[in-house]
């Protein structure tokens, strides 16, 4: 999924297609091909999970290391693998917020079904909020993060920022109100 964490999110359908190189949009029928969205949600916070894993393993070789060179090409590394895990993390909060929130938006939920819809939501949101901080503080310290050949940067510093932005917005708005699903 391209964009990851500067991907917008949005209360309402937003319409917008999905591009093939580029935005994602929260059309997550296109993005999701042939998966079902509830798998893709769950294989990709699986990944993300898993990367975790191998941080900490890197983290371990840092530490390890027997030169400073070493120490500080294990650095370098460490900073590009957790700007990949966040971006795994991030699409794994979107697919569960998009999903959740299509499912309040049809409006034919029980109580408890839409209550964990919106804790889920709810949930995917804050994440985001730091996810995007902390690759905002990452793509800070290396400008090769969110560099794409064909289309340049993905996301940018302040792409993060509006990231965070919109997600307290969706927050502050939407569930501010409990009609607001």
């Amino acid at each position: 999924m391209q964009c990851g964490p500067s991907n917008l999110l949005y209360a309402k359908r937003s319409g917008y297609a999905a591009t093939m190189v580029g935005f994602p949009y929260d059309d997550l029928d296109r993005w999701r091909a042939i998966y079902p969205a509830d798998v893709l949600g769950q294989q990709l916070g699986k990944i993300a999970r898993g990367w975790q894993e191998g941080l900490a393993i890197l983290r371990g070789a840092q530490d390890r290391a027997a030169t400073a060179a070493q120490r500080l090409s294990l650095h370098t590394d460490l900073i590009l693998a957790e700007a990949a895990g966040l971006h795994f993390r991030s699409a794994a909060n979107q697919v569960r917020f998009i999903t959740a929130r299509n499912a309040l938006l049809a409006g034919s939920l029980q109580e408890a079904e839409r209550k964990a819809c919106i804790e889920t939501a709810g949930n995917a949101l804050h994440d985001e909020i730091q996810t995007a901080s902390r690759l905002f503080t990452l793509t800070l310290r290396d400008s090769r993060i969110g560099f794409e050949a064909s289309n340049h940067y993905y996301y940018l510093p302040l792409d993060l920022v509006e990231k965070v932005i919109n997600c307290r917005y969706i927050l502050d708005t939407t569930f501010a109100s409990t009609n607001g699903w």
